[in-house]
């Protein structure tokens, strides 16, 4: 069991990087032993919503929904990075991008669920025929905190994401 988990932080903290063409200048794990908190977002400036109840999301000691210039987020934190990327990521990839899994019996972590999907429907329709889809396109592990970021698609989701992590970390 070691094993597996040691491999999949390795693979998850080696190559991979966001944005799929997107030019994105951040991977989206990106290892660290800084150790983050929702005092971090809200000093740089993101404003809190809603924490959950993470009794049923393995590993987290907190997540947050919050806004920052205008956007949509969800901070979860864990005790460490590998706590993040060996119990967050498969989470992570379930909620995100053009295939997530954002209603249904499927949903991997039931709490919070309605607030990582948006309605898309055609012009004058009515409510029913709202089309759910991910309204968190994209997700990056940094430190013991996976953020996940709106956007309109996977480059603009990255760059919202690298312009909150850098208020966080200047450099």
């Amino acid at each position: 069991m070691l094993a597996i988990v040691l491999t999949l932080v390795a693979a998850a903290c080696g190559t991979d990087s966001g944005g799929s063409g997107g030019g994105s200048s951040i991977p989206r794990v990106i290892v660290g032993d800084r150790t983050y908190a929702i005092d971090d977002l809200t000093a740089a400036g993101a404003k809190t919503v809603k924490e959950y109840d993470v009794d049923d999301l393995p590993g987290a000691t907190a997540v947050w929904k919050t806004v920052f210039n205008r956007l949509d987020y969800e901070a979860r934190f864990y005790a460490t990075h590998e706590d993040a990327v060996a119990m967050g990521t498969s989470y992570a990839v379930s909620v995100t991008g053009d295939d997530a899994i954002v209603t249904g019996d499927d949903v991997a972590w039931e709490e919070g669920a309605r607030d990582r999907r948006k309605c898309s429907r055609a012009a004058q329709t009515p409510h029913s025929s709202c089309s759910y889809s991910a309204r968190y396109l994209e997700y990056v592990i940094r430190g013991n905190m996976i953020l996940f970021c709106e956007g309109d698609d996977t480059a603009d989701a990255f760059a919202s994401c690298e312009n909150l992590l850098n208020l966080m970390d200047p450099a």
